[in-house]
Parts: C-alpha cells; sequence; structure tokens
C-alpha cells in the first residue's frame, strides 16, 4: 500500500489512470491530482480516498437528480462542481413525439457522453449495445422508479461495483432487492418493503471498514430480525 499527495509521479505500468490520476499533456507522464492510497487493479491505478465531490470523466455511469428541464434537455446534479444536461432525445428510440418526460427530483441513470473541464458535462440515456426502445424498460439506462438514494464516498462506491464485493454478494443470499450504483457516489436501492430499503441501506453503509467476518455476523444478525 502506498500514499501519494497530489502532483506525485504514477507508474501506470501499461494500464489506464482511473480517478484521482491524470496525464500531462506534453509528455504522458501521469501525475496524482488527489491525496490517498494508490490502488492498481488489472485495468487501471486509481487513488482511493474519502473524497466525495465528483469529476466527470467520459463514459462513466452516474445516478442524477432532476433539477430542472425545458423543451431541449434536462439539468441534472450529479455531485459534480456544476449541473450536467441530459438531451431530452438523448434515449433509445425518442422523438419528440414520443419521449421520456422526467419531473424534477426523480433520479437516472445515464452515461457521461462527453466531459470538458471549461464545458458542461453531457449525459447521454442511449444504450448502444441494444436496439430496444426506452418504453421497454429493458434500457440499461433510464428512470429509476422507487426505493431511495443515498450517497457515499468515491471510493466506496467503486468497492461496490466490484465484481467480487462481499456485503452485495453476501445481502443477496438472503434478501430481494435491486442496486444501481452510479460512478459519483450516488447509490439507488429498491426492497420489497420500505422496512427492508432501510435496513438493507445501513447495512451497506456499515460495511465500509468491516472485515468479511464483521459484515457476515451483521448480515447473520439481519436475517434473525426478519425471520
Amino acid at each position: 500500500m502506498a500514499m501519494c499527495l497530489p502532483g506525485d509521479p504514477v507508474q501506470l505500468s501499461g494500464v489506464a489512470s482511473g480517478v484521482g490520476v491524470a496525464l500531462e499533456a506534453e509528455t504522458g507522464n501521469a501525475f496524482a491530482t488527489a491525496a490517498g492510497v494508490l490502488r492498481t487493479s488489472e485495468h487501471e491505478v486509481s487513488i482511493e480516498n474519502l473524497r466525495k465531490r465528483y469529476i466527470p470523466r467520459k463514459g462513466d455511469c452516474v445516478v442524477g437528480i432532476v433539477l430542472a428541464r425545458n423543451a431541449d434537455f434536462y439539468k441534472v446534479d450529479i455531485r459534480s462542481p456544476s449541473p450536467a444536461f441530459l438531451p431530452t432525445l438523448a434515449w433509445n428510440g425518442a422523438t419528440k413525439r414520443n419521449r421520456p418526460m422526467l419531473e424534477i427530483g426523480m433520479l437516472v441513470y445515464a452515461r457521461v457522453e462527453a466531459a470538458h473541464v471549461d464545458l458542461d458535462t453531457e449525459l447521454s440515456c442511449l444504450d448502444l449495445e441494444t436496439k430496444k426502445a426506452w418504453s421497454t424498460g429493458e434500457v440499461l439506462y433510464g428512470e429509476l422508479k422507487g426505493g431511495l438514494s443515498f450517497e457515499v464516498a468515491l471510493s466506496a462506491a467503486q468497492r461496490l461495483l466490484s465484481v467480487d464485493c462481499f456485503i452485495l454478494d453476501r445481502l443477496g443470499r438472503d434478501f430481494a432487492y435491486e442496486l444501481c450504483v452510479g460512478q459519483n457516489g450516488r447509490v439507488w436501492l429498491l426492497a420489497p418493503t420500505a422496512r427492508e430499503t432501510v435496513l438493507l441501506l445501513q447495512a451497506i453503509r456499515r460495511s465500509f471498514g468491516m472485515t468479511n467476518v464483521q459484515i457476515e455476523a451483521m448480515v447473520g444478525k439481519m436475517v434473525e430480525v426478519f425471520s
């Protein structure tokens, strides 16, 4: 485990730069843009810390809250320094007569289409891996209905997104739920009842910093409550 500070050089070793790591335009050398622990995976090198402010990157998947709307786009909060915009026709099969109608306060799962420090971040709900229309409800991106949302540190969101996330796997053995994790640190959760939803939310939040043994004990007590 290595600690680093903003400006420290980072060795990529053939993988991509992740959160907290940037490349110099002239030399292509990588350097840290945040303080934290240096983490290296098969695909990228990133900086892990408790930062909550999200810096948009093209290709990221985020959970946003609709702040405003007009005929051409929605203004969406994605926990970044400024709101992003989501074109009203950036959906599979959307037309001016047949398109989603999002209200202020609704949650939406979208992809960062364009991100630039000097321009507004653009979002899209177009799923390029399917030909199905948004109206079928079978498209990856779109409105998140029901449930509730909560926010976690960006590093915690990355853990929830990992394939081998122990807390989510363990909860899935005994509870039915739907979860959508945005790389911006906002999480959407839906369970059969409001009580289960709140308990699952608390369990996920408490799991950060716990060992697998401690998580197993915590979930065991939850199962006893519902049995």
